[in-house]
Formats: structure tokens, C-alpha cells, sequence
């Protein structure tokens, strides 16, 4: 038996949980104690022991006749030993000549989370997501350095483990993000790529910038076994503010009364009971507070000629919004083994994972849309009788009216349709990769790797035919079918040398994949019964007007790249990367891209001349790299004709006019940037200037009509824009103590976009955004509100030239010009709001946005503050406006008990009038009135942890015990008035729009979204 002590060099502390290993006995293993303590048994043919200890550098010692081995510790310098993941290979953080961003798998594995991307937003700079709605299913919003393409996809490349993961989400009626698929507690850690010098090695896919995700594997020594959970509650952060059954009566009448129409809302009696009255609160209804857990399970371990890591994982959760829920089993199983005297390593890391996803009408103004029927439907009526069943209208297509006079304005029985209507996805995902890697020769590695990434996806609708959407169809039921594959095959050959004061790093590779998708569809109403949409899957035989649908895509490249990395005495740094990518989606001429970089550092501390007791690191970077975007569909060149019906007939059209001289959406990026670290490595700080020059985006050219080209318009390389701005980062280790640390991270950016040049200069508008050229992409377009007219309660709105009208209120009501020396005066007659009047009025995007986290450690207690914020930008509230303050006979928001009723009132509500929505609200356009700061500061997440003593782990026979709580989205300060700042909703009707200009174009705009939840977490985590 061989005891001891470990403690550091640097401040001869004792240093607890460093691993004390038997190299040729992998099974014996020990750690020291919080005293620096161990003891080990020693087999007779024992050489030596090996001490390892996270952060400090590996000691070997031989063993001699001595039964005590004490032995002292170097601390690693963090930023010289720190491993990054770059494209198709690892780099030291100090080689760096470009802007990478890495993120630890930790900081997302007790996180009550459906998906890691919802958890990135503050933890880098640069990086922007945001949370779209409080649907479990939903993935972020991720946009790396702001938008890079207008009708085209934004969003990153997602590597995982070298393969490029298929990210989009294929379902038309239910959120369901494949990265919910991935497991967090697998993952290792996430380095997000941002310049040109990092993301160039991707050529026509780094665009968007590149987010690699590494899983976890086993680590040297004895076999672990690691059990996690969390349980959670979590509840609605924010409520709508809506009428009760006496306000809504009393806003109701008084609508109808002022258009000279008689009162139509009155109190509903409760059966049974003697001068009571129905106020329903309707959100308590379609809200909850919903329960939440996640399990994982994993076993892992590693010697010298094997790494094992083998992983199960269970999620089970409820969304805050009836019937919201997802359910996810995973497992993932990576092993690694080195034959030929360790000169050959094979390995395979494959993860398969089951994800069901129950959704509702996420619509903004759908029929069955739950955010706005539960603010339409009326407070004086139950949503069920006292017997149970549901107050239905007597056709049986409308929230029953109680004893009000007019039914309800087109909405239904929310508890009716979510109780009985379905929206569910499921999908089979199989991901990972085989591969071989031999040395050649010392330095020289050849790698060949498959990888593939297998969705098999089925969405199912059905409407229930008792009310509702499925009322008038008798019922419908539509099932989708979605398998989707993609083989990536890389072949890459690497060499690496350190030759004195020379370090070189090279690859060059060859890459191929395709990508196949398929869907096949079926739908019909009339149901023989609803026993059979309640079965979930489509019965012969129980359906009429059936119909039959599918189609057939695919898309594939083949690349040749190379990159050489020299670094010369440890201080002047340079790379540069070539790319050659040959994309199917484009022109047999086009196909072909040449896509160059290239960086450089300088490592001034390293210099002779350099002396500062201040300074411990200080390197200056500068990137510039063309890269491109492959996102543009599959087809965007050709001609191509599509099925149709002709009468009874089927036949073909022509949908899209080809052009052969289209070519790939490119980027030129420079980034400039600076590192520093201070104090002896205590202040760490990161600055960066990038400018994102983006050419060739491809727009829909208008034609003349007379050419007879479908929509008029073609396919064309024509549009350009730029985003450029500054990135700030800074981690601190502000205290280091014994018995108490402290240490903060933070990061700002400030962003700016600029559309500079599109199709003929004409402006792309929508209803609320436009993009036009010297403006920012999606910016607010619309009316200008100018408030009330105290002398008579009409809305009033400027024009163009200045002027402020006012409109009278009725069918017949007239535009006038406000005079404000006699605001009763409408004598002067003019005309009304016209396109020509609507102006730029702010940005859908955030122009400075961070995180601000920090962690704590006392004793064995450890506790983490995290923020996160966003501004610049503004957040149109389309909820407000044509629900919360909607004219018609339905419920609404509270902020009508501040309408004009009298003159000389000062008020923004104008007066009530029944059906007015169009004139009075400008329903349909941007009012600026209801355009809000989207400014804020949120408390991301609130933790405070404890970890058992040593002494205490023995007995029960556990390496690690450590039990937490914590709040996720404690609180929001913000000016905005609705849910939460950060949610969009662009769905209309009872399908999604994945529309990805829609996407890009169409941001801050809040339509009826879930709210975000707010999550209270217990949970454990134990090793063994």
C-alpha cells in the first residue's frame, strides 16, 4: 500500500480529486481527499504511478521501496493548454488566429430545457437566440453576427461530431426542432465558429456561421458510472391582462351603443345557484402549471487502447400551454479501439433517439388559434356546463353564447378543441458516424469517416368533427409521412509537426453528401366515427373526399479543401484555407465554387521586448475569407413543371422559369481581433471588429407579364447587404480562495445591418416589416399614431407630409384634418391613409445584445447568477392590437377600461365602437401605437447547488453527490407590454410557415405566441 499527499506548487494547498492511476492496472484507481490525502494498493511488478488532475499538469513517478509518494502540482496555463474544436480537426486556443467561441456541455446539463440551442443566448459573444414561444417543441431563432440572407436560410450549419445534422424542422403542423433530439447531457462542449479564418474550412455552408457540437468521451482510468436528473414545475412568467364577465359586459354594450346598436352582453346565471353569475377565467384553463423531468444515465471509462462511452436518456415534458408536451428517449453509444501497436484506431458514435411532440393551433388568427380564442372567448360563459358537457352553439360551430344577445366573433370552445383536436409528431432519428484512423507516420494521420444523419418523421392532424375547424368537414384527418437521410462520406489526410521554433498544422480533405427527401400524405373528412382520428393513424375505409399526396427531393455537393496552420516561434501565427465545393442545387456551368482564406496573429507577449508584470497574454488576429450559402433550396435554378389538376383531368403547369447563370449567395468576411489576458491570467479579454460583406443574394427578379413566367418574377443573383459590428468578452476570476471563489463572464455585441442593393430597387414589403435598400433587413413599416382626439374620441394618424387627420367613427365616417386650436372641428375634409403615408418606423433587430454570468463557489455550496439582454430593437404587438384591443363582440385586454368617453379626456384608447377595427386600430397595417421597445434584461437562470463531503461519499459509496435548485426566467425588466419581448409568431392559419424570407424578414412581431415559461428545477447528480 502506497499512501501520500498531493498538493499544488502554487500555494502548497492540498488538492482534492486528483486521480492516482496504476498505468498497467486500469482498474486500479484512486482520488485524493479533501485533505490531499490517498492511498493506493500497489501490485510487486508496479513501475510507477501516475497523478492526474483536471487543470494541473500529469505527473509519473517510480515507485521505489518508499510506501510514501507525496508529490506537488503545476497548474496548467488555461489559455496555452486549452483544446478548441475547429473544422475537421482541434487547435490550442493560444494558435487561434480566428473567432471561436466554445461553450462547456455543463452549462446546459441541468438545465430544464427541451433543446440546447434555447440555452445559448448570453454565453457567447456574437451569438443571438432567441426563444420564439414557450412551446416545448419550437427551436431558437440562431443568428451568428445578425442575418446573412433575405430569402434564404439564416441559420448555422450544425456539425455534430463531424457530421453536418440536418437542423430544419419538416413538420407543417407541429414545432418540432430535430436539435430537440439531441440529448444535452451528452454533450462535451459547443464551439461556435464566427469569422471567415474559422468557418472557411466549410466553404459554401459557413455563411451562417458553424456550430460544432462534441460528445462526450470516456476519460482515462477506471470505469464511471454518472446518474443525473432534474424535476421541474414550470408556470406561465406573464398572463394576459383580460376583462372579467362585468368589464366585458360593460365594454361590450358600450361598443354596440355607441354605433347605435342594442346591448347584447349580459350576465350568465349558474345553473343551480341563486344570483350567480359565470367569470371565467379562461387562461386557467388553457395554461398550467406543468411538470417536468429528465433522467440520464451514463457509463464510460478509458485505458490505453480503449475509450467508452455508452449513455441513456429519458425527458418527459409538459408545456406550460395545454396539451403542449414532448417525450424523448435517447441512446448513444461511442466506442473507440487502437490495433496495430496503436497505430490504427477505429471507432463508431451513433445516437438514436425517439421524440413525440404534442402541439395546438399555434396560429396567430386561425379558428381554433389558442393565444387568440382564449382572449375572444367570452368571461360570462362557462367553458362546460355543470353536467360536463361543453357551451357549444347551437350549430355547434362557436363557443356557446350564454345569455348574451350575438354570438361570439368567429372563435370557438378552447377547451373543446384542445381537449379533443390533435396536433402530434414523432419522429425516429438515427445519427453518427464510423471511422478508421491510421499514422502513417509520425506526425502523419489519414482519417476516413461515414457519417449519416436518418429521420423517419409522421405528423398527424385531426379535427375533431363535434366542433370547431373540423365541424363543417364532418371531421379531418391529414398524416404525413417524412423520411429523410443524409450520408456524409470525409476523407482526410493530417499532418502535424513541431520542428524547434517551427509548428505546423495541415489538412487536406476530400468530402461528399447527399441529402434525400421524401414525403408521402394523406388526408380526408367525413369520419365514419371519431373513434378513428382519436386512434391516431388514418383507418381504411372510415374517411370520403380522400386525398393523396407526396413529393420527392434531393440535394448533394462534393468538396476538396485544404488548410496549413504555421506558427513560428509560439508568436507570429498564419493560416489559410482553399475550398473547392460543387453544389447540385445550381447550373451544371454554375455548380462550381473557389472559396479562399486567410489569417494572421501575433503573439506580441512572446516577444523579447514585451515585459509587463500586467500583461500575461497579449495577441493581435485579423481574418479575411469568402464563404458561401448553400440554404437556397434544391431546385432554385431549374425550370420546373409541377402536377395539376385540369377539370378531371391530370396534367402539368410550368411553376419556375430556369436560369442558367444562377450561382451560390457568397460572403466576404474580415474580423480583426484582440486578446489580452491580465492579472496572471485572472482577466481574460477578447475584442473583435468583423464587417460581413454579403453578394450575390439571390431575390425573386420581377418580369413582365407578358412573358408569361410564372408569378413574374425569376430566381437572380442580385441583392447585397452587410452586417458589421463589435464583439466584447471577458472572463474575470475575481476571488480564488480557499473556501470561497467567485468568478464572471461577459460578452456584448453591437450589430449593424444595412440592405444595400435589390431587384431593380424596388422594396420587398409585408403587412408590418419591409426590406429596402439603405435600410435594415426587416425593418417596422407603417402608420404613424399621433394619439386621441380629446374633443370627440377619433384616432388620429400623420401623414406623409406631416399633416395629422383624425377619422370620424361609423360606416360613413369621414377623414379630416386635426386642427389642434379646435379639436372638435371636422369641417375639413381630406383623404384617408394611403400606402404613400407609411414610413420606416424601427428595427425587428436587436443592435446590442450579451450575457452577463456568474458563478460562485463557498465551502462544499455553489451558486451561479446568469443574464442575459437585448436593445435596439422594436417588438410590434399584433396581440394588442387586434386581439386585446379588438371592436367586435368578444372578449379583450383590460386597456379598453381606458377609452375616450368623455371630451377633454386625455387618453391613448380611442373611443369604443363596434366593429371599427379597420379605421380605429388600422387592423391589417402597422400602427405605430402598437409599436413597443424591445429592450431588456432577463434573468436567465438562478442556481444554487451542494456537494457531499468526502467523508460523507464513502459511506454511502459514491464518488460525487451534488443535489441543486434553481429558477429559470425569474424575472424580465422591460418596457414591453405584452408576454415577453423576445417572442414571434409569424403562423397563420392552421399551418406553420416555414418560409424561410418570412423567417428572416419578419422578426419582433408578436401574434398570439405562447408565453414564455418560468421553471423552478430540483435536481441530483451522482457518481460512482
Amino acid at each position: 500500500m502506497i499512501t501520500g499527499t498531493i498538493k499544488s506548487v502554487k500555494d502548497n494547498k492540498p488538492l482534492e480529486g486528483a486521480s492516482v492511476i496504476l498505468p498497467s492496472w486500469s482498474t486500479i484507481i484512486t482520488k485524493s481527499d479533501a485533505d490531499g490525502y490517498y492511498s493506493i494498493p500497489v501490485p510487486l511488478l508496479a513501475k510507477e504511478l501516475v497523478f492526474d488532475l483536471l487543470g494541473y499538469e500529469k505527473i509519473k513517478v517510480t515507485i521505489g521501496r518508499s510506501n510514501i509518494i507525496n508529490v506537488s502540482m503545476s497548474a496548467i496555463n488555461a489559455e496555452i493548454s486549452e483544446v478548441v474544436v475547429v473544422g475537421y480537426g482541434t487547435m490550442r486556443r493560444t494558435d487561434l488566429t480566428g473567432s471561436v467561441a466554445k461553450i462547456e456541455g455543463e452549462n446546459f446539463q441541468d438545465i430544464a430545457i427541451s433543446s440546447f440551442d434555447k440555452f445559448l443566448q448570453g454565453q457567447a459573444a456574437g451569438v443571438q437566440s432567441t426563444t420564439p414561444s414557450g412551446l416545448l417543441g419550437e427551436g431558437a431563432r440562431v443568428r451568428i453576427r445578425g442575418t446573412n440572407s433575405i430569402s434564404n436560410s439564416s441559420n448555422p450549419l450544425y456539425v455534430v461530431d463531424g457530421v453536418p445534422y440536418v437542423s430544419a424542422n419538416i413538420s407543417p403542423f407541429t414545432e418540432s426542432s430535430p436539435l430537440a433530439e439531441i440529448n444535452p447531457n451528452d454533450i462535451a462542449s459547443v464551439e461556435i465558429l464566427k469569422d471567415g479564418a474559422s468557418t472557411a474550412i466549410y466553404g459554401s455552408r459557413a455563411a451562417n456561421g458553424v456550430v460544432l457540437i462534441t460528445t462526450k468521451r470516456g476519460q482515462q482510468g477506471a470505469s464511471k458510472l454518472a446518474y443525473s436528473n432534474w424535476f421541474a414545475a414550470a408556470t406561465p412568467s406573464k398572463r394576459f391582462d383580460l376583462l372579467n364577465a362585468n368589464e366585458f359586459i360593460e365594454i361590450t354594450n358600450e361598443k354596440l351603443r355607441n354605433a347605435n346598436l342594442e346591448d347584447a352582453a349580459f350576465p350568465t346565471p349558474i345553473p343551480g345557484r341563486d344570483n350567480e353569475f359565470y367569470d371565467t377565467d379562461w387562461q386557467s384553463i388553457i395554461f398550467r402549471t406543468a411538470f417536468q423531468q429528465n433522467h440520464a444515465l451514463s457509463v464510460s471509462g478509458a485505458n490505453d487502447k480503449t475509450n467508452y462511452f455508452v449513455s441513456m436518456g429519458y425527458t418527459d415534458m409538459d408545456g406550460i400551454t395545454y396539451p403542449n408536451s414532448l417525450k424523448r428517449y435517447t441512446l448513444r453509444t461511442r466506442v473507440e479501439q487502437k490495433v496495430l501497436n496503436d497505430r490504427l484506431t477505429i471507432g463508431v458514435n451513433n445516437a438514436i433517439s425517439h421524440t413525440t411532440n404534442r402541439g395546438l393551433n399555434n396560429s396567430g388568427n386561425a379558428t381554433s388559434s389558442a393565444m387568440q380564442g382564449l382572449i375572444f372567448a367570452f368571461p360570462n360563459v362557462p367553458a362546460r356546463w355543470p353536467d360536463g358537457s361543453y357551451n357549444l352553439s347551437n350549430d355547434q360551430l362557436t363557443l356557446g353564447q350564454g345569455a348574451n344577445t350575438r354570438p361570439i366573433r368567429g372563435n370557438v370552445n378552447q377547451a373543446y378543441v384542445l381537449d379533443n383536436n390533435i396536433y402530434k409528431f414523432q419522429q425516429l432519428n438515427i445519427t453518427g458516424n464510423a471511422f478508421a484512423e491510421l499514422e502513417i507516420m509520425s506526425g502523419l494521420t489519414f482519417r476516413t469517416q461515414i457519417g449519416i444523419n436518418y429521420m423517419l418523421g409522421e405528423d398527424y392532424l385531426y379535427f375533431d368533427p363535434g366542433h370547431g375547424d373540423g365541424r363543417p368537414v364532418g371531421g379531418r384527418i391529414l398524416q404525413y409521412s417524412f423520411p429523410r437521410l443524409r450520408y456524409n462520406w470525409q476523407n482526410l489526410l493530417t499532418y502535424t509537426k513541431e520542428l524547434g521554433d517551427h509548428s505546423i498544422n495541415a489538412v487536406i480533405g476530400q468530402e461528399m453528401q447527399k441529402t434525400n427527401n421524401r414525403s408521402f400524405s394523406v388526408n380526408g373528412t367525413r369520419l365514419s366515427s371519431p373513434f378513428f382520428g382519436q386512434n391516431e393513424n388514418i383507418i381504411t375505409g372510415t374517411l370520403s373526399n380522400q386525398i393523396i399526396g407526396g413529393s420527392a427531393a434531393q440535394n448533394a455537393f462534393e468538396s476538396f479543401f485544404g488548410r496549413a496552420h504555421y506558427v513560428y516561434k509560439g508568436r507570429y501565427l498564419f493560416s489559410a484555407t482553399l475550398r473547392n465545393d460543387r453544389l447540385s442545387a445550381l447550373p451544371i456551368n454554375n455548380q462550381t465554387a473557389l472559396l479562399p482564406g486567410a489569417s494572421v496573429g501575433w503573439r506580441i507577449s512572446e516577444e523579447e521586448f514585451f515585459t509587463s508584470s500586467l500583461i500575461s497574454n497579449l495577441k493581435i488576429r485579423g481574418s479575411w475569407a469568402k464563404v458561401g450559402n448553400t440554404e437556397i433550396g434544391n431546385y432554385p435554378s431549374a425550370g420546373i413543371f409541377l402536377g395539376t389538376q385540369y377539370g378531371t383531368n391530370n396534367a402539368i403547369r410550368y411553376a419556375q422559369v430556369a436560369n442558367p447563370d444562377l450561382r451560390f449567395e457568397t460572403s466576404q468576411k474580415l474580423d480583426i481581433g484582440l486578446d489580452i489576458d491580465l492579472f496572471d491570467n485572472k482577466v481574460l479579454l477578447v475584442a473583435d471588429y468583423f464587417n460581413n460583406n454579403i453578394d450575390n443574394l439571390i431575390l425573386a427578379s420581377p418580369t413582365a407579364p407578358s412573358l408569361g413566367v410564372p408569378s413574374s418574377q425569376i430566381n437572380r443573383n442580385i441583392g447585397a447587404m452587410y452586417n458589421r459590428g463589435l464583439e466584447f468578452g471577458v472572463n474575470t476570476m475575481n476571488i480564488t480562495r480557499e473556501e470561497f471563489s467567485w468568478s464572471t463572464s461577459f460578452n456584448i455585441t453591437l450589430l449593424k445591418n444595412r440592405v444595400q442593393r435589390l431587384a431593380e430597387g424596388q422594396p420587398i414589403n409585408y403587412l408590418y416589416h419591409t426590406v429596402r435598400e439603405g435600410e435594415a433587413v426587416g425593418s417596422f413599416y407603417g402608420y404613424v399614431d399621433r394619439g386621441v382626439n380629446s374633443a370627440n374620441g377619433n384616432p388620429l394618424f400623420e401623414k406623409a407630409d406631416g399633416t395629422v387627420v383624425q377619422r370620424a367613427f361609423g360606416n360613413n365616417g369621414a377623414w379630416s384634418v386635426y386642427n389642434p386650436e379646435n379639436p372638435a372641428d371636422e369641417s375639413q375634409i381630406t383623404t384617408g391613409l394611403s400606402i404613400d403615408d407609411k414610413r420606416i418606423l424601427g428595427l425587428s433587430n436587436p443592435t446590442w445584445y450579451g450575457g452577463f454570468n456568474n458563478n460562485f463557489r463557498y465551502k462544499r455550496f455553489d451558486a451561479n447568477v446568469f443574464f442575459t439582454f437585448s436593445g435596439g430593437n422594436k417588438v410590434y404587438n399584433r396581440t394588442r392590437q387586434e386581439s386585446l384591443n379588438q371592436q367586435g363582440f368578444a372578449g379583450a385586454g383590460r386597456e379598453l377600461l381606458d377609452r375616450w368617453t368623455t371630451p377633454g379626456q386625455i387618453t391613448d384608447v380611442p373611443q369604443l365602437y363596434f366593429n371599427s377595427d379597420t379605421y380605429a386600430l388600422q387592423s391589417g397595417n402597422l400602427n405605430s401605437r402598437f409599436l413597443e421597445n424591445g429592450t431588456f434584461l432577463r434573468a436567465q437562470n438562478l442556481a444554487i447547488g451542494y456537494t457531499l463531503k468526502p467523508s460523507l461519499l464513502s459511506r454511502i459509496h459514491v464518488s460525487n453527490f451534488r443535489v441543486f435548485v434553481q429558477i429559470q426566467n425569474a424575472f424580465v425588466l422591460t418596457a414591453y407590454k405584452g408576454l415577453d419581448p423576445e417572442i414571434s409568431n409569424i403562423n397563420s392559419g392552421n399551418f406553420l410557415s416555414n418560409d424561410v424570407q418570412v423567417s428572416n424578414v419578419q422578426s419582433g412581431l408578436d401574434f398570439s405566441a405562447s408565453p414564455i415559461p418560468r421553471t423552478y428545477t430540483f435536481g441530483l447528480n451522482i457518481g460512482f
